[in-house]
């Protein structure tokens, strides 16, 4: 009975769930009719409508900073919620000039701006740091230099770069990651071991959440160079190890590709070094970054501190080496200014694990690397002269030692130099210290680089107008005349900057100055007629031999319109000084100008100083006191320097003569 019941109330439930399919189906159909019979228009409306009314949206985030992965909820309710945006731009008011996007490596990126690119970034910056965020409409440029500009006026306030460089991130999200990924660079170099891991796992959290945006390889030296070098792919993923050095000798393009081929060539030697201890490069980076990772960050082995220590350590190994190769080009290229080199490793078994298994391996394979590295070209030269002011020294330094008595060759060698440090706001000194060589050893060289001294100094910030030392002035200048003269000269230059017309004029300092002397025949006639009879009875008195107790003289009729006449001393011990007794020459005086007459009134410098010598005087002493007691009544310099030699100007001889 009971199995008859049951089986009859299946039958019932059967029937009624057959009758609501139909009526359902039913219901269906209907309502498509209906549906089809509104317009598309009014179907659109009652949908937007009906989402508009129904679906509203909250939104609330996790407060833990530890947490990895992102916890935000989002509750679907009938609740009301306003999300306001923090990138609130304001518009430029005369719009922001196009920068044609490129890759931004450095600050110094902006000297290739125009005008009116660098008056906007300037603008850009100084609303940046008042809290105001101007919309660049695309241009990323000025973003990423007021990121580099930012990190270049970093003062150890870590604090405030963090700030700035969150908030660019912000504002400007293209440089979200790379101003992280330098900070961190900036924090490891200080020490901040602490603030290194927190933004290590912020930039974690981002680079999960947020990566898509963000191109890695965008500052890495294999892309930049890919095609520059015609790299192969496993060059540009050793390259792109390391980010593009953003410093001033790597700004020059001879520079960076030197030291990208020296780097390249290490590193196919260490490899080799490695290979022959039978182990390999990956293995032995592997192992110090292991030992840094547990010795120096004391991170569990196997954690996700640890696994991205390991990947972050080995990578600033690479960069490392980088450093050794740059500074090994700085000093070939005679660069002083060297990269810092040292760890912020503190465990002292990490520290000698990197520096043993690395570093002296590094530093052992430079020296003969180093040799295949080509020397700059001008246009490097140029641009490292202007980068280091003093590097002109070396070069002077060789010439200087190097000097072998060729001073036409040593002048144009100092004029090369200085076209080479046409950048150099010191090049004047060039010149001042070649002058001051030169003079010992050529005076014209001395004064014509002197004057070349003044012409670059007139042109810098600051006119010094340095004056040769006394010692050297003695040295060039034997006379007053000579001192006037090249005085003159200068003082001209100065005024009118006529290069040309005052190193023509110093050649001429050291000239023989002969007086021209004019004769005034009318005034000789009559001095001939008021003398007529004298001369007659001089004549008489001529016309013999005259003989006293002192002096014998005999004449001789050469022709009829000359007669020689010599005069004999009959003692020497009245002899007198054949010079104008005004003169008051003194017996030294007196010999040394006679031994110019005996020399054709021309004689070696060397010939003068033993003369000097065997009286017990000096040479330049006897030479100068000649010319000061004769200047009187020459009203010029009797004794002069050419060359090797000491002249007399015969006209002068005579003048001062008796005879």
């Amino acid at each position: 009975m009971t199995a008859l019941i049951i089986i009859g109330v299946i039958i019932i439930i059967v029937f009624v769930v057959k009758g609501n399919k139909k009526r359902t189906r039913q219901d269906a159909i209907y309502s498509n009719l209906k549906i089809r019979q509104k317009s598309e228009k009014e179907i659109h409306d009652e949908l937007v409508q009906s989402l508009v009314k129904n679906i509203k949206i909250t939104v609330t985030t996790s407060n833990g900073t530890s947490s990895y992965n992102d916890d935000s909820i989002i509750d679907v309710t009938d609740q009301i919620y306003n999300i306001n945006s923090n990138n609130s731009l304001k518009k430029y008011s005369i719009g922001v000039p196009y920068w044609t996007h490129y890759y931004v490596y450095s600050y110094s990126e902006l000297l290739s701006a125009s005008a009116e690119q660098k008056k906007f970034y300037n603008i850009f910056k100084a609303n940046f740091l008042n809290g105001e965020y101007i919309d660049l409409e695309g241009n990323t440029n000025y973003a990423f230099i007021l990121l580099f500009d930012l990190l270049n006026e970093y003062d150890k306030d870590i604090s405030i770069l963090e700030s700035q460089l969150k908030i660019l991130g912000q504002y400007y999200p293209k440089t979200k990651s790379y101003g992280v990924s330098f900070l961190i660079k900036k924090l490891e170099i200080d020490g901040y071991s602490e603030d290194v891991s927190r933004l290590r796992r912020e930039d974690r959290f981002s680079y999960q959440n947020y990566n898509s945006d963000y191109d890695y390889d965008y500052w890495r030296l294999g892309s930049k160079y890919k095609s520059r070098l015609n790299l192969n792919e496993k060059e540009v993923k050793l390259l792109n190890k390391l980010y593009y050095p953003s410093n001033n000798f790597c700004r020059i393009e001879f520079c960076i590709l030197e030291v990208i081929k020296l780097y390249m060539s290490l590193i196919s030697e260490l490899k080799s070094i490695y290979e022959s201890e039978g182990t390999n490069i990956d293995k032995e980076f592997l192992f110090v970054a292991d030992v840094l990772a547990r010795k120096h960050f004391r991170y569990r082995k196997g954690s996700q501190n640890y696994n991205y220590s390991i990947v972050s350590t080995t990578n600033e190994f690479y960069s490392n080496i980088f450093k050794h190769c740059e500074n090994a080009v700085r000093e070939s290229f005679g660069h002083k200014r060297k990269l810092n080199t040292d760890t912020y490793y503190t465990n002292d078994e990490a520290k000698f694990e990197f520096e043993s298994k690395i570093v002296a391996k590094v530093l052992e394979l430079l020296p003969a690397l180093i040799s295949n590295v080509n020397a700059p070209d001008e246009e490097t030269e140029i641009e490292l002269y202007s980068q280091t002011i003093s590097r002109w020294k070396l070069k002077f330094e060789e010439l200087t030692t190097n000097y072998k008595s060729n001073q036409k060759e040593f002048v144009e060698s100092i004029i090369e130099l200085g076209k080479l440090n046409k950048k150099n706001p010191s090049i004047e000194n060039i010149f001042f210290e070649a002058s001051k060589f030169i003079a010992k050893h050529d005076k014209v060289s001395s004064l014509i680089l002197y004057i070349l001294y003044l012409h670059h100094d007139i042109k810098s910030v600051t006119f010094d107008n340095k004056k040769l030392t006394k010692t050297i002035q003695k040295g060039l200048f034997k006379t007053n005349e000579q001192i006037q003269d090249f005085e003159q000269i200068v003082n001209e230059f100065i005024s009118d900057k006529k290069l040309d017309k005052a190193l023509k004029a110093v050649v001429k300092v050291y000239e023989v100055k002969r007086k021209k002397i004019q004769l005034d025949r009318t005034t000789i006639k009559e001095v001939q007629a008021q003398h007529s009879g004298t001369v007659e009875l001089l004549n008489e008195y001529l016309r013999d031999d005259f003989e006293d107790e002192n002096d014998t003289i005999q004449n001789q009729e050469i022709n009829s319109e000359e007669i020689m006449i010599e005069i004999i001393q009959k003692n020497d011990e009245s002899h007198q000084s054949p010079f104008l007794p005004e003169l008051s020459l003194n017996q030294i005086q007196i010999s040394i100008l006679e031994l110019f007459y005996k020399n054709n009134f021309s004689i070696l410098q060397s010939e003068i100083e033993e003369f000097a010598k065997l009286k017990g005087v000096f040479k330049n002493q006897v030479i100068e006191s000649v010319n000061e007691t004769c200047y009187e009544v020459l009203d010029d310099v009797l004794i002069e320097e050419e060359d090797d030699y000491y002249s007399i100007i015969p006209e002068y001889f005579q003048k001062i003569s008796i005879k």
